[in-house]
């Protein structure tokens, strides 16, 4: 898994050579610097000589210590994936100094909460019992989530082109712990499967001469295209504005009758905020006063994406196949 070539078409740098390794770290630090560069995605991050990176990672974070870096790391257990994370109870004796991964594994269950049936282990379940496995990282909240990318099926044919699938898995994703990466096109609707990859790397609809359509336009988009555009904006630029969703903890409560309830929360407690998952095909009836740890301090909550206003929180209705976002007051 460490040494051999990812394919044979892309060979591997010799990173056991200091001469190759003291190139890669000035070349990243010159970029860095030249270009302004925010943050790093490590492509394969398994297939890298562990020593060495451990020490680029040392001497980026010196001469850069508010970038942010973050590992591909494509394996199946929230175990397999803290291994390869700074400070984690997986490896000891050895850390790796890297902040975070892809977290690919919450993509797996955000997929398997949406198009599972529930039970024990499935369904939303698997959603649930995913989190419940963070401690095995030092910090959580420095993996990134996401959905799809260029390497994979796009999310919208994953959901079985189900919008409602859709904004649930969207408001999940942009509700998360972690940082959200939201793929180009998604926004729009965008489709296919990666048979092969160039099929989910089509050009964006109106950035190029001769274009039939111009998606970068409300005109342009479909009303079907639109809702999720907004769905999304709505959303992104809620998060960009709540410390809450950015840096504040989650706690989670076990799923209950279809039902799944999380909270974004802060020490401070102003602006919390409760997202209720109901992927079912029926509306339901939820009894919030399990939620009293969370809840106590609130009295009432408004909907961030149709900015109703709810008058009591003692129960609340969620409507089939929809997630809530519900910042409280």
């Amino acid at each position: 898994m460490l040494d051999g070539w990812f394919v044979p078409s892309m060979p591997d740098f010799n990173q056991k050579n200091p001469y190759v390794q003291n190139y890669i770290t000035q070349n990243h630090i010159w970029w860095i610097e030249y270009a302004g560069i925010d943050g790093l995605r490590l492509d394969t991050y398994p297939y890298n000589e562990p020593e060495y990176m451990r020490d680029w990672a040392k001497k980026l974070k010196a001469e850069f210590p508010t970038l942010s870096i973050f590992g591909e790391t494509l394996v199946n257990s929230v175990a397999a994936q803290a291994f390869f994370t700074g400070g984690s109870t997986v490896r000891p004796g050895f850390d790796t100094e890297l902040p975070g991964i892809t977290d690919a594994v919450i993509k797996n269950a955000i997929y398997e909460a949406l198009n599972g049936k529930s039970g024990w282990t499935d369904g939303i379940f698997r959603l649930y019992t995913t989190i419940a496995q963070d401690f095995l990282y030092k910090d959580a909240d420095q993996n990134v989530v996401f959905l799809d990318n260029h390497d994979m099926s796009r999310f919208y044919s994953m959901v079985g082109e189900d919008l409602n699938k859709f904004k649930t898995g969207m408001s999940i994703l942009l509700t998360m712990r972690g940082i959200p990466q939201i793929y180009y096109g998604t926004e729009i609707l965008m489709k296919n499967f990666s048979n092969p990859d160039g099929l989910v790397r089509s050009d964006f609809p109106g950035g190029w001469e001769g274009d039939k359509t111009d998606k970068f336009t409300k005109d342009g988009r479909t009303v079907q295209e639109n809702e999720a555009w907004n769905h999304i904006s709505i959303l992104a630029n809620y998060r960009k504005e709540s410390i809450a969703l950015q840096t504040g903890k989650l706690m989670q409560f076990v799923p209950e009758d279809g039902l799944y309830t999380y909270f974004r929360y802060t020490e401070v407690g102003k602006k919390d905020v409760m997202i209720v998952v109901n992927t079912e095909d029926k509306v339901k009836e939820l009894d919030t006063s399990r939620f009293e740890q969370r809840l106590s301090k609130f009295t009432s909550a408004t909907n961030v994406l149709t900015k109703e206003k709810l008058g009591s929180i003692k129960t609340i209705s969620v409507p089939a196949k929809t997630t809530l976002v519900l910042e409280l007051n």
